[in-house]
């Protein structure tokens, strides 16, 4: 299995932190965003790991170069990153998905071991998801049982919404090989020649659902500690959390509650 981190975003929300640093640099308790990442990649055992990079790239270069730990590191750049959106950075990275993957997104901080319940799921194919509460926005998932029913995106969330029932993606997925260049990557590459490099790659998850081309199950956080980082004050709020380490090669991780 490898890795796919999505890193290419200008940061714009936590301006002016980010004019001289890219958001994936910026430290929490001491270390990068992206370290917290790559240390948990590496202690679950994942080998490889693609970087999608676009903002100050060679920042994050220079940083991490080619290995980190256990890790080997393979930079993809979106060099029209001013212009494009997250499914333009994953398209980029196609050619680099020859296995099993798990997806990241570059600004997420979250200790080890919910990476752990993610690799060691039965499930192939795998969203991770919290409850919704109103200080959360994005994605939300509706699911029956275990899998996901429905994925609707922010821009589709109209005045009115019914959150009762919905899950926020957590922004960290696991997907089959198979689903990926079977589905999700020509759906994607459909998408980047009808020239739609501006939008979400969820997009390609949500409408993959919807048609029942692809389970995918949902895989609840429940005690683990996890935050997205997009304005100072999420910055702020994660100075204050405790990231739980994991043993490396522990063979016990805390079960993710039910929802």
């Amino acid at each position: 299995m490898q890795a796919v981190i999505l890193a290419a975003g200008q940061g714009t929300r936590l301006r002016p932190l980010t004019d001289n640093c890219p958001k994936c640099l910026l430290s929490v308790q001491g270390k990068p965003i992206l370290q917290y990442q790559l240390e948990a990649l590496s202690d679950a055992g994942v080998r490889r790991c693609v970087i999608v990079v676009g903002y100050r790239a060679a920042q994050i270069r220079s940083y991490f170069g080619s290995h980190f730990r256990n890790l080997s590191i393979t930079y993809v750049e979106n060099e029209i990153f001013d212009r494009t959106n997250n499914i333009y950075s994953l398209w980029l990275a196609r050619q680099e998905i020859t296995e099993d993957l798990l997806l990241l997104e570059g600004d997420l901080v979250f200790e080890t071991g919910l990476l752990l319940d993610v690799i060691k799921s039965p499930h192939k194919n795998a969203a991770v998801v919290d409850r919704f509460h109103s200080l959360m926005d994005g994605t939300v998932i509706f699911a029956q049982g275990e899998r996901a029913s429905a994925m609707v995106l922010k821009a589709d969330q109209e005045q009115g919404f019914d959150y009762q029932s919905a899950l926020k993606t957590v922004n960290i997925y696991k997907f089959s090989h198979h689903v990926l260049s079977g589905e999700l990557m020509p759906t994607l590459s459909s998408y980047v020649a009808q020239g739609m490099t501006n939008m979400f790659y969820e997009m390609a998850i949500s409408d993959a659902v919807a048609k029942g081309t692809i389970q995918l199950h949902i895989l609840p956080t429940g005690a683990r500690v996890w935050t997205e980082i997009d304005t100072e004050q999420d910055l702020a709020a994660a100075e204050s959390m405790r990231f739980w380490p994991t043993p490396l090669h522990s063979s016990t991780t805390r079960a993710p509650a039910a929802y």
